[in-house]
C-alpha cells in the first residue's frame, strides 16, 4: 500500500467497504477527508445538505433501507451538535449510521479549544460505540471496526472522531478487507421449544418490526403466517414488514393506527416479538402485558441484550428474522381456532377502518390511493398527519413505509431524500405538517440540486397539532404557543424550483395528483385544512 494521508486513507477504507454515497456538510475540521472524496469523486459521491441535522436523518434513513451503514460527515462543535438528532433516530430505529466529525488537534485537547467536544461524553448514550482515530496508521482499522460495530447483533449509530492533525499525518497501513456481516441462527433447542409453543397454542400473535429486515424477510413471514394461520400485527409505522392485503394482516400497533388492537392482545395466548424490542410507541402501557399469567413469549432478536429486557421471553432466540423465519418455514400446520381467533382480531381491525373512513383525511387519502399504490414510499416525520398515511394507505413492499421511531418533526423530507437515492426508481411521497416542513424544509434545495424526483405534501393546520391537542385534553380552552403563523407555502415551495399548487378539497387534491403523478422533479401540493380538522 502507498503512503497518503490518513484523510485519504479513510475515504479508501469507506469504498473498500462498498460506500459509494455520504451525506454531510462541509467543514474545515475535516478538510483531507473533502480532499479525499475529490480524489475518488468517481467512486464515492457526497450529498451535500443544507442543515447537519438533516444530513444525520439522511444517513440514518439510508442506512435502515438498506441495510449498510449511512454515512454522514460533519464539522466539530455545531456540526456535531446539529448532527445529534440523526444519532438520536438511528438509535431509536437501530439503523446503522456512522457519524464522521471533525476535531480539534490531539495537541489542543483539553484546553478549551475551539468547538472543542468530548464526543465520547456526548454521545456516550447515544450511540453504539464513539471510536476516535488517534493513530493515523489505525485509520483503516478504526473505520473497519465502526462499521463492525454499526450492523452487528442490534444496528445502530456509531461515532468516528477524527482530529484533524491526524488527517494530515501519512498511513501506509493497508486496507481492511470487507467480510460479510454476521447473521445469528437459532439454536436447534430453542426452535423446538418455540415450534412446540406455536403448534399448541390456539390465540398466538406475530408483533412484526424491522430490525434487521429486508424484502426476503417480507416474503417469508407473509408466506408463514398464512400457512400457519397467526395473525401478524406490525410494530409502529411499520406496517410494511408484510403485504397489508395478506389475509394474515390485522393491524398496526401504537399511534392510534387500529385502536382497540393493543387491549386484544391481553387475550394472546403466546406471542412472537419478531425482529422487534418492543418499543415504547408500538407497546405503549407494558405493565398489563407484563402481568400476563398464562402468556408464553417468543422473542426473536439478532441481539442477546436486547432479549427479555422489557418482555420475560420464555423462548430466547438470538436470531435474524430471516434465519428464524426459514428455519420456522412449513412446520406449523393451521388449525380452526387459529383461524377464528384471526377472525377476531381481524374484525377489530375492521371496526377501527371503518370508523375512520369518515375522517376527513380519509376523503383525501382516497385520492392519493387511487393514484399512488401500496409500493409507493411514503415519508413522515411526527404530528397528527402521521394518521393520514398510517391509517388510510396500505403497504405492500419493504421498505415503503420510512417513519421513525423516535418521534422527531422535520424527518419526513431528509428522509425522502435519502429514499430517492437509494431507490431512484420508486414513486417517493414524503408528508409533512406545516409545523413539521418548517423543522427541514431547507432541503427542499437539496432535492433540486440532485434532481431528485419526489412529491411533498403539506398538511397546513397553521398548529403544532399535536400537542394543542394534548394542552385541550389535559387543559381545555388554555392554549400556548401552538399557533403558528406560516409562510406562503406555495410561494416558498416555487422559490426552490418546485412545481407547487395549494388545494383545500379532495377533489383539488385529486386534480393536482393527476397533475404531479405523471411529472418529475420537485413537486409540492400543500394542503390547507386550517381550521378544518
Amino acid at each position: 500500500m502507498s503512503s497518503r494521508i490518513a484523510g485519504h486513507a479513510i475515504v479508501e477504507q469507506l469504498i473498500a467497504f462498498g460506500v459509494d454515497r455520504v451525506f454531510g456538510v462541509p467543514g474545515e475540521s475535516y478538510l483531507d477527508v473533502l480532499d479525499g472524496i475529490y480524489e475518488h469523486r468517481d467512486e464515492l459521491e457526497m450529498v451535500v445538505a443544507r442543515h447537519e441535522g438533516s444530513a444525520a436523518i439522511m444517513a440514518a434513513f439510508y442506512g435502515r433501507m438498506t441495510g449498510i451503514p449511512g454515512v454522514c460527515l460533519v464539522t466539530r462543535g455545531p456540526g456535531a451538535t446539529n448532527a445529534s438528532i440523526g444519532v438520536h433516530v438511528a438509535s431509536q430505529d437501530a439503523s446503522p449510521m456512522v457519524l464522521m466529525i471533525g476535531q480539534v488537534p490531539r495537541r489542543a485537547k483539553g484546553r478549551q479549544a475551539f468547538q472543542e467536544i468530548d464526543y465520547g461524553a456526548m454521545f456516550g448514550m447515544l450511540a453504539k460505540d464513539v471510536i476516535e482515530i488517534d493513530i493515523a496508521s489505525r485509520a483503516p482499522e478504526l473505520i473497519a471496526r465502526a462499521f463492525t460495530a454499526a450492523v452487528s447483533g442490534e444496528p445502530g449509530p456509531v461515532v468516528v472522531v477524527m482530529p484533524e492533525d491526524v488527517l494530515l499525518e501519512v498511513c501506509n497501513a493497508p486496507l481492511v478487507p470487507k467480510f460479510p456481516r454476521p447473521d445469528p441462527q437459532p439454536a436447534e433447542h430453542e426452535l423446538a421449544r418455540a415450534l412446540e409453543l406455536l403448534r399448541s397454542s390456539s390465540s398466538p400473535v406475530i408483533i412484526a418490526d424491522s430490525i434487521g429486515w429486508d424484502a426476503e424477510a417480507s416474503r417469508l413471514l407473509r408466506r408463514f403466517a398464512e400457512e400457519s394461520s397467526i395473525p401478524v400485527v406490525t410494530a409502529a409505522r411499520r406496517q410494511d414488514v408484510i403485504d397489508n392485503e395478506s389475509e394474515a394482516y390485522i393491524g398496526s400497533l401504537g399511534l392510534g393506527t387500529t385502536p382497540g388492537l393493543e387491549e386484544e392482545l391481553a387475550n394472546a395466548d403466546a406471542w412472537v416479538l419478531l425482529a422487534a424490542r418492543p418499543d415504547g410507541l408500538t407497546l405503549t402501557q407494558p405493565e398489563p402485558h407484563l402481568s400476563a399469567k398464562e402468556r408464553h413469549i417468543v422473542h426473536v432478536h439478532p441481539a442477546a441484550d436486547v432479549i427479555g429486557r422489557v418482555f420475560p421471553a420464555e423462548v430466547p432466540i438470538v436470531s435474524s428474522p430471516q434465519a428464524f423465519l426459514r428455519a420456522i418455514a412449513g412446520q406449523v400446520p393451521p388449525s380452526d381456532a387459529r383461524r377464528a381467533w384471526a377472525a377476531r382480531l381481524r374484525a377489530v381491525s375492521d371496526h377501527a377502518a371503518a370508523s375512520s373512513s369518515r375522517d376527513q383525511a380519509a376523503a383525501y387519502m382516497r385520492a392519493f390511493n387511487e393514484r399512488y399504490d401500496g409500493a409507493t414510499m411514503t415519508t413522515v416525520g411526527a404530528g397528527n398527519y402521521t394518521a393520514w398515511s398510517q391509517k388510510h394507505h396500505q403497504y405492500s413492499n419493504f421498505p415503503t413505509q420510512v417513519g421513525s421511531h423516535a418521534g422527531a418533526m422535520g424527518v419526513g423530507i431528509p428522509a425522502a431524500i435519502a429514499a430517492a437515492f437509494a431507490f431512484p426508481n420508486v414513486d417517493i411521497v414524503a408528508f409533512a405538517g406545516d409545523g413539521c416542513f418548517l423543522m427541514n424544509g431547507q432541503e427542499l434545495s437539496t432535492i433540486r440540486q440532485y434532481g431528485l424526483d419526489v412529491l411533498v405534501i403539506v398538511i397546513n393546520n397553521s398548529r403544532f397539532g399535536t400537542i394543542r391537542d394534548h394542552q385541550e385534553r389535559r387543559y381545555p380552552g388554555r392554549p400556548v404557543g401552538t399557533g403558528l403563523e406560516n409562510p406562503d407555502f406555495v410561494a416558498l415551495a416555487q422559490s426552490y424550483g418546485a412545481d407547487a399548487v395549494r388545494v383545500s378539497s379532495p377533489a383539488e387534491f385529486a386534480a393536482a395528483l393527476d397533475r404531479m403523478k405523471s411529472a418529475q422533479g420537485l413537486r409540492f401540493v400543500e394542503i390547507d385544512v386550517t381550521e378544518r380538522i
